[in-house]
């Protein structure tokens, strides 16, 4: 009896290494899919703004901005590209200083 259970473990271990592996398909990567859209909200407190693109080669662009009705606003322009994303802050914000953390870099107007 231990003779044929160790006879059916390798025969088992036999079948699943020589199996045929499972065939893969690698998905196609597509090219980018250039797009755009920009909008804007206005209410009798602030306004927001938002617009953004992307190109053939997959590099995106835009902006989004907020001002309230005491004139405090706040800008922001990226980028994102091979080179990673990238954003610039224009602001009149109370308490904020110029600088450039994480490789963004914030302006006070």
């Amino acid at each position: 009896m231990f003779k044929e259970i160790i006879t059916l473990t390798l025969c088992c271990l036999f079948i699943a290494v020589y199996a045929a592996p499972a065939t893969t398909t690698a998905e196609k990567e597509e090219p980018p899919h250039p797009y755009n859209f920009a909008y804007e909200e206005k209410d009798a407190n602030f306004t927001i703004t938002r617009q953004e693109e992307m190109d053939e080669h997959g590099t995106v662009k835009g902006s989004y901005s907020y001002i309230d009705r005491d004139g405090v606003f706040r800008t922001v322009n990226y980028i994102a590209d091979e080179n990673g994303f990238r954003a610039a802050v224009q602001s009149n914000e109370p308490g904020l200083t110029n600088s450039a953390p994480a490789a963004a870099t914030i302006q006070i107007n």
